[in-house]
């Protein structure tokens, strides 16, 4: 029995969420000496299941970026566009009408079925990509 493996498969925390154009915050203090701890970026390009390519928002570009040094950023304005990043509708692009601070809870209408779900936070992100992805 090897139980590292086993957990991988079973463990939800195995989905990952790494996506093109999400907006998210870099939050690892360690990373070239927390640099860039707490700043906001983008990521540019997905390389495997858990590493990225981020660019700043000062245009830096950022090689090699592990997911568990971001997280999800929900935006702060209604009507901006994000993408559910985990569970059964990861991969839909919605707009974000409302929020649930005590909860920690955002609602999303998602673009096809016309559907409102009310998701966690860690489960949406800000999306920047294009207009037309899933709609």
């Amino acid at each position: 029995g090897e139980p590292v493996a086993k957990t991988e498969k079973v463990g939800s925390r195995s989905q990952h969420w790494l996506h093109r154009d999400l907006r998210v915050r870099f939050v690892d203090k360690q990373h070239k000496g927390g640099q860039y701890y707490n700043t906001k970026m983008t990521i540019e390009d997905v390389l495997s299941p858990d590493t990225c390519v981020c660019r700043t928002e000062e245009g830096r570009i950022l090689e090699g970026v592990k997911e568990g040094m971001l997280e999800t950023l929900v935006p702060k304005v209604e009507g901006n566009r994000v993408m559910v990043v985990l569970g059964p509708q990861a991969g839909r692009v919605g707009r974000l009408l409302g929020w649930d601070r005590e909860r920690n809870q955002a609602l999303v209408q998602l673009r096809r079925e016309n559907q409102l779900v009310e998701l966690h936070y860690d489960a949406v992100c800000q999306y920047t990509g294009p207009n037309d992805s899933d709609e």
